[in-house]
């Protein structure tokens, strides 16, 4: 029997200003209270770019355009839910550093701050964020998958790749 559901598809944008990246505390769904980018599930009907868009919009209130976000590839989450039933999300991440509008938070985070680089909480993030989240902010596209364990507490299994550097996304 397979117990895996449909992928879901995501985005993730990661603003960057003055060396540091804008990041809020999630209060919904996988990563609770746990530092993470903006982003959310793409909509029916919609582009991965748009869903993108929209979604750092409602997380955050500020406004990017499409051709702002730079696309710097994917990575794949093999999840367990405790009843045991596999979940595949996939999220498609960019770097954005040019945006409008006044932060405010909006569903799904709290806390937004900004960051340094090299001060990156990795202890308070989701287990695989230390190993993409490194190589995206040093301008290589990835294209990684990791299995957790179940609860997301640990990262069990991971295949690092990597994506052409023209590679992109509608």
């Amino acid at each position: 029997m397979d117990t895996r559901k449909p992928k879901i598809v995501c985005t993730l944008v990661l603003p960057i200003y003055n060396m540091s990246i804008l990041m809020g505390k999630k209060t919904d769904t996988i990563g609770i209270d746990q530092w993470n980018g903006w982003g959310g599930e793409v909509e029916e009907g919609e582009t991965v770019r748009e869903a993108a868009v929209r979604e750092f919009k409602e997380e955050s209130n500020l406004s990017a355009q499409k051709e702002d976000l730079k696309y710097f590839g994917t990575a794949t989450f093999h999840n367990k839910k405790k009843s045991g039933v596999w979940f595949v999300v996939i999220v498609h991440i960019f770097l954005c550093y040019k945006w409008r509008g006044k932060l405010k938070v909006g569903k799904g985070m709290k806390n937004p701050t900004f960051i340094p680089i090299n001060r990156i909480p990795f202890d308070n993030m989701m287990p695989a964020d230390e190993f993409w989240l490194p190589r995206v902010l040093a301008g290589r596209k990835i294209y990684d998958e990791y299995w957790y364990s179940q609860g997301q507490q640990k990262v069990e299994r991971k295949k690092i790749g990597t994506m052409d550097a023209d590679s992109d996304v509608d």
